[in-house]
Formats: C-alpha cells, structure tokens, sequence
C-alpha cells in the first residue's frame, strides 16, 4: 500500500515539474507542492481510519481525467490497488434546515500527505477533493495557501468578485482565509489539493 501511495506523490512531482509559468503567486504555490510530493515518504506503522464509500463518484472521475491534462494523476489513481479512504469533516453549514440535503453524501477529501496521510513530507497537506454532480460546496475558508489542480470536471468555482468555470488541468490559488465555493453541474469534480503555511486549522464554512 505504502508503495502504491508513493506512486501517486511522485506523479504528482513529475506532472508539477513541467507544468507551464503562470503568476507569481501560482508557481509559488506549485513549486511547494511538487517538493513536498517529491519528497513525501510512507508514515511508519501507518493506520488507514474507516472512510466513506464514494466509488460511484470517484470512478467516473477518475474515467473522465484520463482525456485531460492530468491524465497521468488520474491514472495513477486508477491504479491503486488500495484506494485513498475518504473523509468529510465539516460541521453542518450554517443556516442549513433539518431536511437539508447530507454534503458528506455529495462531497469527500482524501489525503494523501499530511500529519496524519499514509505519506509525510514537511509543512504540508497534498490530498484530493471530490464532488458529484449537481452539487454545491459551500462557501468556507482556512488559513492555509491553498493550490487545486482540476483533474476533472467542469465546474463553477466562487471567490468574492470572481465567479468562473475552471477546465481540467487548470490551476486554481486561494490565498490565506479567502472565502472561495465550487458548484459542479452534470460532471463530478476530481481535483488535487495542496495547503501550506497554516495546515493545522481546519476549514470552516461561513
């Protein structure tokens, strides 16, 4: 498993590795992500929790980022013979009535780096977001840079004054405690996630 795991960080630093100059702020944002991938090893004695079964998502995902620009990620994925285990960690969103629709149904985060991921690298979390279609992910914010990587799906992503479609393969930077939502629409939205500076907060919804 822990192998397998690897497989997947080093793709992530070889794709990273020629992906095209973009903002200042962005190939910051990349270059960290690459290193702490490149660098990521298995976590001693490593013991994956119970994680939710998103498969019915996942697997269309992944299917759908094997045409794209992260199609080596994605295949990545596929190949795992273990998959990531599946997470969602949020608090109910503010204002939500009883009957309201279960998010942690629709929408999950598997990490792959981090303080408690099966690899570890130093100041960092590395994981992956998935959302199915028809979905909102509410607006939310941390305090930690946050860098994604659409590896599938078309989706509506909102920051304030800014609301635009992101393709697969695009880069999408969210500063400290900027609040930011993503909406899909007929397709599932895979995308890989980096955080830096303060990765020890959680994300909240506002």
């Amino acid at each position: 498993m822990d192998a397998s795991f690897s497989s997947v960080a080093r793709t992530i630093a070889a794709h990273l590795a020629s992906a095209p100059s973009s903002t200042e702020e962005i190939d910051a944002a990349v270059q960290h992500l690459r290193r702490s991938a490149g660098v990521a090893v298995p976590r001693e004695g490593f013991v994956a929790m119970p994680g939710r079964d998103h498969a019915a998502i996942l697997a269309p995902a992944i299917a759908a980022g094997l045409d794209h620009g992260a199609a080596d990620i994605a295949a990545a994925l596929a190949a795992l013979p273990t998959p990531l285990v599946w997470h969602y960690h949020y608090a109910p969103h503010p204002g939500s009535p009883p009957d309201a629709e279960d998010l942690a149904e629709r929408i999950g985060f598997a990490e792959l780096i981090g303080p408690r991921a099966p690899l570890t690298a130093p100041a960092c979390r590395v994981g992956f977001t998935l959302l199915a279609p028809a979905t909102c992910y509410p607006q939310h914010a941390h305090p930690a840079i946050e860098l994604y990587l659409v590896i599938s799906g078309h989706a509506q992503w909102t920051t304030p004054g800014d609301e635009r479609i992101v393709p697969p393969g695009a880069f999408v930077l969210h500063s400290a405690s900027k609040p930011h939502a993503m909406r899909t629409f007929a397709e599932p939205l895979l995308a890989l996630y980096g955080w830096r500076g303060d990765i020890d907060t959680p994300a909240f919804y506002l």
